[in-house]
């Protein structure tokens, strides 16, 4: 694919902050519903390759589940790109309202989650995902993808190689790996919050400096205090 020559004209920092944040909220979003339910939902081949082993297995929830999850991200790339046409990135108020429309559907992915309401929360959250990949298509001549990793891994091996041919290493090379470091910052920011929820929890929910569960740290505190009454009963007799 051809790429973009060097530009001194370096966009301006907050063209880097929004890549940062828009591929750290998609890596997030992922490796939310990776753990909750075992299923991506802004990685399209990983889910083409689920729908078709569903097919070999002849397993019918399968191929449902993974149908909506990629009609759903296409169905929000269809939308984004209804909403933006060809509109120059970030200067028309579209986008404003297509990142609102985005931060909606993440929303009620989440109210579907806690509904119990998988599917539907999946496909919700599929369509947030591909609503966001089709915000910025391109930026100055660079594909921009920013709710996976595989184009962006295979745009900085071009860079290095560029780079190693001893041409400039230019504003495209650092925006790639901006977006890198912003979903693998949101990857790992899920699973480091779930774990301090649950340390939190459980010493909320306490053991009474004993190490016990509260279960055991309520009977245990029964069992003395009934020791206790007992001990009272005899000195008083």
């Amino acid at each position: 694919m051809p790429y973009p020559r060097a530009q001194h004209d370096a966009p301006h920092t907050k063209i880097f902050l929004l890549a940062f944040g828009m591929a750290g909220l998609a890596g997030h979003v992922n490796s939310a519903m990776l753990l909750a339910f075992g299923l991506p939902v802004s990685q399209m081949t990983g889910m083409a390759s689920h729908m078709s082993e569903g097919m070999a297995r002849v397993d019918f929830p399968i191929v449902l589940t993974a149908g909506l999850i990629l009609l759903g991200f296409i169905g929000g790339a269809t939308l984004s790109g209804l909403v933006i046409g060809r509109r120059q990135f970030p200067e028309s108020p579209p986008y404003a309202w297509a990142l609102a429309l985005e931060m909606l559907l993440l929303l009620i992915a989440a109210v579907l989650a806690l509904a119990g309401r998988d599917v539907a929360s999946l496909t919700s959250a599929a369509f947030a995902c591909g609503l966001q990949n089709a915000l910025v298509a391109s930026y100055r001549g660079l594909l921009i993808r920013t709710t996976h990793v595989t184009g962006i891994a295979t745009d900085i091996g071009a860079y290095l190689a560029r780079f190693l041919r001893r041409q400039v290493w230019s504003w495209h090379g650092w925006l790639l790996l901006v977006l890198l470091s912003g979903y693998i910052g949101g990857v790992l920011a899920q699973p480091l919050g779930t774990a301090g929820h649950r340390r939190q929890s459980a010493a909320a929910r306490g053991s009474c400096g004993s190490g016990l569960p509260d279960r055991a740290c309520l009977s245990a505190a029964s069992g003395a205090l009934d020791a206790q009454r007992l001990m009272t009963t005899k000195a008083s007799a």
